[in-house]
């Protein structure tokens, strides 16, 4: 069976907006609906050696019954880069 993929992101220009010591960008919606990102989620952002950012769910840490920790992708999907 042939199954088609759709890649539903494009390139989008986001304004950077200054509020006090910080600088903040904001992401597609589509893309925090593809990932499953809701408010107060964490976000990794790496810096690449060509300048690039990568983005991408942070881990959630979870306790077991136990106590000990253990740690998960928030997400399992690909991760999104934007130069």
């Amino acid at each position: 069976m042939l199954v088609m993929v759709i890649n539903i992101f494009k390139v989008v220009t986001r304004k950077i907006q200054k509020v006090r010591y910080s600088y903040l960008v904001s992401l597609p919606v589509e893309w925090i609906k593809h990932k499953g990102i809701g408010k107060s989620d964490s976000l990794n952002i790496e810096m690449q050696t060509d300048d690039s950012l990568k983005i991408f769910p942070a881990p959630v840490t979870r306790q077991d019954e136990k106590g000990a920790e253990s740690s998960t992708p928030a997400n399992k999907k690909e991760v999104l880069a934007c130069r």
